[in-house]
């Protein structure tokens, strides 16, 4: 099965991807954002307790992984989403595979070109694809791309209303993607929507969100039918 040499562990406060072999990571994370190398994906739960605005994110993110004595260098995302909500889709096509593994929450859902503003509630869509073969660079580009593009489709399909003006929301207003592809020579070049890797990507990331949404629904839902006021799942 794809991917079947990684791990993924969760606990209440963690979700952990540990890769069989060194990947370029590219992202924007609160910890390992830019472009380097990594064997660790990490996810970090907090709640609105436990930040604030002066809060400094990868002050607090690095804080606790050095809690959990985390020493490497690793790709992570904090999020507010029950991380057993987590939705992970393989999609594969002429031996090529794509894995996305998604959290949602949609507490602080915002439409593109909203003016800015603090949301009282926390949530954001955390997207992670990894490719079965190496991407150079610009692939990877391309490839944050499609994903933000498939993220959107689905936001913009659940009919989620913008908090932070009119309008259907298209995302939150933290969002992160990262796109994980092995360290190996022989690189792919292209990852657009006329390629393999491109509808690969688009295809697990679309389907990944929008079973994270679903989630997310679901949990808030029965938070409210039970009236029970917290500050997770938002």
């Amino acid at each position: 099965m794809p991917f079947s040499d990684s791990i993924l562990n969760i606990s209440e406060s963690w979700l952990e991807l540990y890769l069989s072999e060194p990947h370029h990571s590219l992202s924007w994370a609160v910890v390992g954002g830019g472009w380097l190398t990594v064997k660790k994906a990490y996810w970090l739960r907090v709640t609105n307790s436990d930040l604030n605005p002066e809060t400094i994110p990868e002050e607090f993110y690095r804080s606790r992984l050095s809690e959990k004595e985390e020493n490497e260098e690793v790709l992570g995302f904090m999020t507010s989403a029950s991380l057993s909500d987590h939705s992970v889709i393989i999609q594969s096509k002429e031996g090529m595979h794509v894995r996305c593994i998604a959290t949602v929450g949609l507490g602080n859902s915002v439409r593109v070109g909203d003016p800015p503003n603090i949301q009282k509630k926390i949530g954001t869509i955390n997207i992670l694809v990894q490719t079965s073969e190496p991407l150079t660079l610009l692939a990877s580009l391309e490839a944050i791309s499609i994903a933000s593009e498939a993220r959107t489709l689905a936001v913009l399909e659940a009919k989620i209303e913008s908090k932070a003006g009119e309008g259907l929301a298209t995302g939150t207003g933290t969002d992160c993607i990262g796109i994980l592809s092995p360290s190996r020579k022989e690189q792919i070049d292209y990852a657009g929507k006329h390629t393999v890797f491109g509808h690969l990507i688009g295809s697990a990331t679309y389907q990944a969100v929008k079973i994270g949404i679903q989630n997310w629904k679901q949990t808030r839902n029965a938070f409210q039918k039970n009236n029970i006021s917290g500050n997770v799942h938002q």
